[in-house]
């Protein structure tokens, strides 16, 4: 075999790997929507402020023939992240059951599952004033998930009474210094403006007798 065609069959079955271990990531990650399981949340207020409680409300209908199963509750807050110096993951949680919960066909009065869970809102770095808080419920039929949305005021600053005294006093001079430069420039439009003034006629000499 040449070295040309040696080289071909080694890209051939190098793209030939590549379309392989595409298809094997889309079929991992791929989650498609489980149709007839509804997931709802929401949050018992709609505006938090830096280091308040909350709680997430969680609701799950089945809407198909057949009872469900669920097994885990996964969040995950907008401020998830690993914190290096505990050395863990912090900002999510997992609830767990074997199972969690059963849910009966729909029409049932069991049809439905409803959860809280509470959180509280950091009160340094992480917080995001506008986000979600994203849940992912996993069920016998399949993956289903939802996102809550999450609203955090942002934190006022309070301005000092010396800061203010400052603003204040350099204020003051601007208003004064520029009340002088208008009252100049009046000054000087008002003069290059005005009429002159008439200058009587000497009187007639007398004639000599």
């Amino acid at each position: 075999m040449t070295g040309d065609a040696l080289r071909k069959k080694i890209i051939g079955m190098l793209v030939g790997v590549a379309f392989l271990a595409m298809l094997c990531a889309q079929s991992v990650t791929a989650q498609p929507p489980v149709p007839g399981i509804t997931l709802n949340a929401w949050t018992d207020k709609p505006q938090y402020e830096p280091g308040e409680k909350g709680k997430l409300k969680i609701s799950v209908l089945n809407g198909l023939d057949e009872p469900v199963e669920i097994h885990n509750i996964t969040i995950e807050y907008p401020w998830f992240l690993y914190d290096a110096e505990k050395g863990e993951w912090v900002g999510n949680e997992t609830i767990k059951g074997e199972p969690l919960a059963t849910i009966t066909s729909e029409g049932t009065e069991t049809d439905h599952y409803y959860r809280e869970v509470e959180f509280e809102i950091p009160s340094d770095g992480r917080v995001i004033t506008e986000d979600a808080i994203d849940i992912t419920v996993g069920t016998s039929k399949g993956i289903v998930s939802g996102e809550a949305d999450l609203l955090v005021t942002a934190p006022s600053w309070p301005i000092s009474i010396v800061d203010m005294d400052t603003w204040m006093t350099s204020l003051t001079v601007v208003i004064v210094i520029c009340t002088i430069i208008l009252a100049i420039v009046v000054f000087l439009s008002t003069r290059g403006t005005r009429a002159p003034r008439m200058i009587a006629p000497p009187p007639p000499k007398a004639k000599a007798e």
